[in-house]
C-alpha cells in the first residue's frame, strides 16, 4: 500500500511540473495578441479562478508601466497574472526591472507563462544573451516594418 500512495504522488508531481517546448520567435509573435516593453512597478499576490480548477489559485498580478507597445494594447501601464512559481510555469518578474512580454488574455486579464518569449531585458549571462538578442532583434524589425 504504501508504494502505490508514493506511486499516486509521484504521478501528482509529474503532472504540476512545468514542461516547455521551444518556440519560433516569427510564429509566437504572430500566436500572442500582446507583445510589449515595460519596467515591473509592482508585484502583488492574488487569489484568481482559474479554467479547470476546482478552487481558487494564488497567483502574481503584476503591474508594468509599458515603454513599447509593439501589438495589442496602448495603455501605458498593464497589469499580468503568472503562476507563483517556474515549476507551474510561472515566469519570475522582478520589481524594478524592464522585460519583454509576451501576454495572452485569460478569464484574469493577460497571463504571462515561463515557456512562452518573455524575457528579461537586463540579465547579460552568456546562456541568456543570444535568446535576449534575438527576441530584441527581432522586435526591432518588427518597428521597421
Amino acid at each position: 500500500m504504501k508504494i502505490l500512495a508514493f506511486s499516486f504522488s509521484l504521478i501528482s508531481f509529474h503532472s504540476l511540473a512545468c514542461s516547455c517546448m521551444g518556440y519560433d520567435i516569427g510564429e509566437a509573435f504572430e500566436d500572442y495578441p500582446v507583445v510589449f516593453s515595460g519596467v515591473v512597478e509592482s508585484i502583488d499576490t492574488i487569489k484568481a479562478k482559474e479554467d479547470g480548477w476546482f478552487e481558487y489559485s494564488k497567483l502574481k498580478s503584476v503591474t508594468l508601466v509599458v515603454d513599447h507597445s509593439y501589438k495589442g494594447m496602448t495603455a501605458e501601464k498593464i497589469k499580468v497574472t503568472t503562476r507563483m512559481d517556474s515549476a507551474a510555469c510561472g515566469f519570475p518578474f522582478e520589481e524594478k526591472v524592464k522585460y519583454v512580454v509576451f501576454a495572452t488574455p485569460d478569464e484574469n486579464g493577460l497571463f504571462v507563462g515561463s515557456c512562452g518569449p518573455t524575457i528579461h531585458m537586463e540579465k547579460r549571462e552568456e546562456y541568456y544573451e543570444q535568446e535576449r538578442l534575438r527576441i530584441t532583434r527581432f522586435l526591432l524589425k518588427q518597428i521597421g516594418s
